[in-house]
């Protein structure tokens, strides 16, 4: 069956632009991941982009005929996997927005606090069981990292150590401490581009063998401005001119148990220790507060 694809990644238009062979690591029933060397692409039933997805017409329901460990044929023309051929040639260029320079305006400590205290409520009534809200892990990761950072004390944010607890943290495809993790160095490493300051670094050692591959790939590209189109959306609008995010903060709570509230939620606590660090007062108290209180 011959599938066509409505828009086409940057990350994944570069990996099919090599010709490359691939396999099919995980299949879902609107997804399937495939493997090319050290990259990941995405094959997506459904509208949601980002740098990494192929997205194939809605309209087309059916099964995939893929099978975990088939192997597949990559070219800038088409996916060539199993019973299925993707056709790339009308697909529509999809470009990280992050990439781009900006000037950035980060939020108040009550406007951050409004946006975690609508974290917390969906937390609240999550039916996923243990929460990262509740989770040590998160405690010390904020104590070792977040904390110094607003008081413009950047080592721990910078060191590897706090991270290592969290990635591969959680329960879900992708856990929710990789899912945190996520939000805090998208963010800071856009704001970093933004004013050309020093960057997050996620190496291969840092996430390798402490997370699934696939999620391990989401967090590196996360790291480089290689997001989806809501997380997108989610920090420019809060790092933009005018305030107000909430909507957006809304699209991307939306996906998974509770993966779009992890992600969002580091997005949101490192733009508040950013914010304090510049002299919005206790912009990270007050979300911390709202995050945690009884």
């Amino acid at each position: 069956m011959t599938l066509g694809a409505t828009s086409l990644g940057n990350l994944a238009a570069r990996v099919l632009s090599r010709r490359r062979k691939g396999e099919a690591t995980r299949v879902f029933q609107r997804s399937v991941y495939i493997r090319a060397g050290d990259d990941y692409i995405l094959l997506l039933r459904g509208g949601l982009r980002s740098p990494m997805t192929i997205n194939v017409e809605a309209s087309q329901k059916a099964e995939w005929r893929i099978r975990v460990g088939e192997q597949c044929d990559l070219s800038g023309e088409a996916v060539k996997i199993g019973g299925e051929e993707v056709d790339l040639r009308k697909a529509e260029l999809f470009r990280s927005a992050l990439l781009r320079s900006r000037k950035v305006t980060l939020p108040d400590g009550p406007t951050l606090a409004k946006g975690v205290a609508m974290l917390r409520s969906l937390y609240d009534v999550s039916p996923s069981g243990p929460i990262l809200s509740l989770d040590p892990v998160l405690k010390s990761f904020i104590g070792e990292a977040l904390i110094p950072l607003s008081s413009e004390r950047t080592r721990g944010v910078y060191s590897p150590r706090p991270y290592v607890s969290l990635i591969g943290r959680g329960g879900g495809f992708t856990p929710a401490g990789d899912d945190f993790v996520g939000g805090v160095v998208a963010t800071f490493n856009y704001i970093a581009r933004c004013r050309n300051t020093r960057q997050i670094s996620v190496s291969q050692d840092l996430v390798r063998g402490r997370t699934i591959p696939e999620s391990a790939a989401i967090l590196r590209n996360s790291a480089r401005g290689y997001v989806d189109e809501d997380m997108e959306r989610l920090i420019l609008a809060s790092t933009g001119p005018t305030p107000g995010f909430h909507g957006e903060l809304m699209d991307v709570v939306r996906r998974g148990h509770t993966s779009g509230i992890d992600m969002s939620l580091g997005v949101l606590l490192c733009e508040a220790a950013l914010a304090q660090a510049e002299g919005k007062r206790g912009a990270l108290q007050k979300c911390l507060e709202a995050l945690w209180k009884p």
